[in-house]
């Protein structure tokens, strides 16, 4: 990623972070401005005496009850004066801060207050209570004397304040507004959480939601709010270590939330398996706090305070390697991170006795977790971003995957067409009809509105072919004119384009010239126009190069292939066919002749005294003797006969259609011809003659017979004195 890109995220991120921080001040401003001070009575705290039973304990500054959490009773005694009656009209009450305790209640000579417990609901304490309220009876004044009889679940300072009922529900709905604040964010959260995941089908998206409905059943069960809900007070059945169940679960999903968020798995899979197993330790905690066991309870409580300790060491170096990495939104979540441990550490020592019990030390860890869940979640929503950029990268991808398809699918196309086009092409056709099936395949994929192939001295042709074919006298009046500059860019053999003027209007196009890497002193050229300023991309020109090369290599290959097929029939002293070819046209044209009803004669050749000239003049004259024959037989015959070499100096000729007389005048025609040439070797003149036999099919006379009669009535003209021509009888005797 570049610099750039690295300030742009940053300022994104300090953008939203800064967003989120204004709407937590405007929540604190509007918190604070309810936060005017108690106008509570003093309280005197101290233990009763001669009770040997008695475990509490009044804190350092007189004004707290410190209770062990261990079982039992733990009773202080208070002490304080409300006024006359007449100085204040509203009742007076005792609220004590909502803590972990068993059972708490007010006792005094013939007067006992409601019993109140944080795990048992009480119908006048509202949906969401901040402390446990006991109204004073309305007589009461004077100094007055009771004892706070407290059974505690887990350790805390309880600290008792004496305030009017007005100012009793006015701290009450400031805690409302806070708890339900945060209860709200974090149901927000955990919902947009749920719905991020049916649309990305992320886990990431699901663990965060998991994270956050986690994180606010905690904190309602902290607060003491979950048992107040109709339908979960079932849950106050595990008591104190149901509660400690939940911290431990939430302390294992966060870490688990924040390796996922930061990819720790990949960066640094050694810590990530340290992390792994450290949140299995503390589920297998849950899962024993969830067994009930009572005298677990004090071993479960201080291990409690360890796993929150490694939560919070855990997830701060998680961030910060977040941070260090550069990741969306991390230095935000660090910082809220840090607000969220010195929360959480002043809360505890409020809970000790060390730090007054005020709203904001009572509540402010859990307003900086949920602040710091949701910058998180914009972290992990950042995500979002990354599948909308893998979706681009995927559809190009997929556009590129096609486009290679559509490629290579053409490229077959073309790559059959060639075959069978060629296999089927006469010799001088090959090339044109290979270059017009390339540009019929080619123009459609590059958006042509004209290509033409210009090739010169290819395989001894000249070739020119115009798609479409409308354009062709446009396009040849074009090359003429540039015919000497297009075979310079040739002789480069580099692809270029360049614009082009087109019409009398003074039109704008693009022209491609493409070399055909054919060998000098050949040269060719492919050229595609494109009507406006739009260029062929680099692909396209890579395409053509390779149709270009595909269509050569298909046009040498039939080429060779009928050089191959016409070394594999003919006889290569003569030209004419071989002994097997033959064969194989014999039979073919006698079953022709038979299934037309065609008469067919075979004609034996044979040239005289050939062995005399092979022995008094050498076999290089021999072999010339025999090529200046065969070209005098071939230019004997018509169209559609055929002519081969049989063996030695012994020649067949076949001739479809023909038979009696007509054979016969053929086998005249053929040894004349012969006669009448004039040949010399080294200074001397050669006279050749040649026999001939002469043999008509029959009916139902297969080639064998007939040759056979041929090749005797052969024998026969050469027992006559040679030079002659024989026809065979129907019987030889």
């Amino acid at each position: 990623m570049s610099l750039h890109s690295l300030r742009r995220v940053s300022h994104h991120e300090w953008l939203v972070a800064a967003g989120l921080l204004l709407l937590c001040g405007l929540f604190a401003s509007a918190v604070a401005g309810g936060m005017q001070g108690a106008d509570a009575m003093p309280v005197q705290l101290s233990a009763p005496p001669g009770q040997d039973g008695n475990r509490a304990s009044i804190s350092a500054d007189g004004r707290g009850i410190v209770v062990a959490g261990k079982p039992g009773e733990a009773v202080a005694r208070m002490r304080f004066t409300l006024p006359q009656r007449s100085d204040r009209d509203e009742p007076w009450v005792v609220w004590v801060e909502r803590k972990p305790v068993e059972r708490i209640q007010l006792v005094r000579d013939g007067w006992r207050s409601e019993q109140r417990g944080f795990f048992k609901p009480h119908a006048n304490a509202g949906p969401l209570p901040t402390g446990y309220l006991f109204q004073l009876p309305y007589g009461w004044e004077g100094d007055i004397e009771l004892e706070l009889h407290v059974n505690g679940a887990m350790p805390a300072v309880l600290r008792p304040r004496v305030v009017g009922n007005a100012e009793a529900w006015r701290v009450e709905r400031l805690g409302v507004a806070i708890s339900a604040t945060i209860y709200a964010s974090l149901f927000t959260l955990a919902l947009l959480a749920l719905a991020l995941f049916s649309a990305a089908r992320d886990s990431l998206f699901l663990t965060l939601f998991g994270c956050a409905a986690l994180t606010l059943l905690t904190l309602a069960a902290v607060n003491g709010h979950l048992y107040q809900v109709q339908g979960l007070r079932w849950l106050a059945l595990w008591g104190a270590q149901g509660l400690l169940a939940l911290q431990f679960l939430l302390c294992a999903s966060l870490p688990q939330l924040l390796m996922r968020y930061a990819g720790t798995r990949r960066a640094h899979p050694g810590v990530a398996r340290g992390v792994d197993i450290a949140c299995v330790a503390m589920a297998l905690l849950a899962a024993t706090c969830l067994l009930d066991l009572q005298p677990m309870l004090r071993w479960l409580q201080p291990l409690t305070m360890v796993a929150r300790v490694a939560c919070a060491l855990a997830c701060m170096g998680l961030v910060l390697d977040a941070a260090r990495r550069r990741l969306p939104i991390a230095w935000p979540l660090a910082i809220l991170a840090l607000l969220t441990i010195v929360a959480g550490v002043a809360r505890q020592l409020m809970l000790w006795g060390y730090l007054q019990d005020v709203p904001w030390v009572r509540s402010g860890d859990q307003v900086a977790l949920a602040g710091a869940m949701a910058i998180l979640a914009v972290g992990v929503i950042n995500r979002i971003s990354d599948y909308r950029d893998q979706r681009d990268r995927d559809q190009l991808a997929r556009l590129d995957s096609e486009r290679r398809m559509q490629r290579e699918a053409s490229r077959s196309d073309l790559n059959a067409a060639l075959q069978v086009k060629l296999r089927s092409c006469a010799e001088g056709d090959i090339e044109w009809t290979a270059f017009h099936q390339l540009l019929e395949h080619l123009v459609p994929l590059v958006r042509a509105g004209r290509a033409i192939v210009l090739a010169r001295g290819y395989h001894g042709q000249d070739v020119q072919v115009v798609v479409p074919a409308v354009r062709r006298g446009e396009g040849e009046a074009l090359l003429g004119k540039r015919e000497l500059s297009l075979k310079r860019h040739a002789a480069n053999g580099i692809p270029l384009q360049q614009p082009l003027s087109v019409g009398d209007a003074g039109g704008l196009a693009m022209e491609a010239l493409v070399p055909l890497p054919i060998r000098a002193p050949a040269w060719g050229m492919l050229l595609l126009e494109r009507a406006g300023g739009e260029g062929f991309t680099t692909e396209e020109l890579a395409l053509a190069g390779e149709f270009v090369r595909l269509a050569l290599v298909h046009v040498d290959q039939a080429l060779t292939a009928i050089q191959l097929r016409r070394s594999a029939e003919l006889d290569a002293l003569t030209g004419t066919f071989n002994r097997r070819t033959i064969d194989q046209w014999v039979v073919r044209s006698f079953g022709e002749a038979e299934r037309d009803g065609q008469p067919i004669s075979v004609l034996f050749v044979d040239m005289d005294h050939f062995k005399a000239i092979n022995d008094k003049y050498g076999h290089a004259c021999g072999d010339h003797c025999l090529r200046e024959v065969a070209r005098a037989l071939r230019n004997a015959l018509g169209e559609g006969d055929l002519l081969g070499r049989y063996g030695g100096e012994e020649f067949i000729a076949v001739l479809p259609a023909r038979g009696g007389a007509a054979a016969r005048m053929v086998g005249e025609l053929l040894r004349g011809d012969v006669e009448r040439l004039m040949l010399e070797w080294e200074g001397q003149p050669l006279r050749l003659t040649v026999s001939v036999g002469v043999a008509t099919r029959l009916r139902d006379e297969r080639p064998p017979e007939t040759i056979d009669r041929a090749d005797k009535a052969l024998y026969a003209a050469k027992r006559g004195g040679r030079n002659c021509v024989h026809v065979a009888p129907a019987v030889f005797s």
